[in-house]
C-alpha cells in the first residue's frame, strides 16, 4: 500500500533537459545517416526500376503497334496477290475453255464430213448392191414361183 501512495503522490517530472536535446540528436544522426545510406539508394533503385517497367512497357506497346500494323500490310499484300492469282486462273480457265469448244467444233465438224462422206458411200454402195442384185431378184423369184406353183 505504501507503494500504492507513493505512485499516486510522487508523480515523475517531465522535465526539459539535455537529456532530450541529446537524443534528438541522436535521432537526427541515425536519420541522417539512414538516409544517406538506406534510403536514397533504396528510393533511387525504385524509381529506376518503374523508369524501366514503363520504359519496357512503352516498348512491348510499340512493338505490338509494330506488329499489328506489319500483320495488316501483309494481310492487305496476300489479298492482292490472291486477287491477282484468281483473276490470272479465271483468264486461263477461260482460254482454256474457248481452246477446248474451238476444238470440240473442229472434231464435230470433222466427224459430221466423215458421217456424210460415209453415208454417201454407203448409199452409193446400197444403190450398186441393189443394182446388182436386181438381176438375181428377179431369177430367184421366178424360181421360187415356179417351186410354189407347181
Amino acid at each position: 500500500m505504501v507503494l500504492l501512495e507513493y505512485l499516486a503522490f510522487e508523480s515523475p517530472a517531465l522535465d526539459l533537459d539535455i537529456t532530450m536535446f541529446i537524443q534528438f540528436g541522436i535521432f537526427v544522426l541515425v536519420f541522417l545517416a539512414l538516409r544517406k545510406f538506406i534510403l536514397k539508394p533504396y528510393f533511387k533503385a525504385y524509381d529506376e526500376r518503374e523508369k524501366r517497367t514503363l520504359g519496357a512497357q512503352q516498348e512491348a506497346k510499340d512493338l505490338a503497334e509494330k506488329a499489328a500494323a506489319a500483320t495488316s500490310e501483309y494481310e492487305s499484300a496476300r489479298q492482292k496477290a490472291y486477287a491477282a492469282a484468281e483473276n490470272e486462273r479465271r483468264i486461263k480457265l477461260n482460254e482454256a475453255n474457248k481452246d477446248a469448244t474451238a476444238l470440240i467444233e473442229k472434231a464435230r465438224k470433222e466427224i459430221q464430213l466423215d458421217i456424210a462422206a460415209k453415208q454417201a458411200e454407203f448409199s452409193t454402195e446400197l444403190e450398186m448392191a441393189r443394182k446388182s442384185a436386181s438381176p438375181e431378184i428377179d431369177a430367184i423369184s421366178e424360181q421360187i414361183a415356179s417351186k410354189i406353183l407347181v
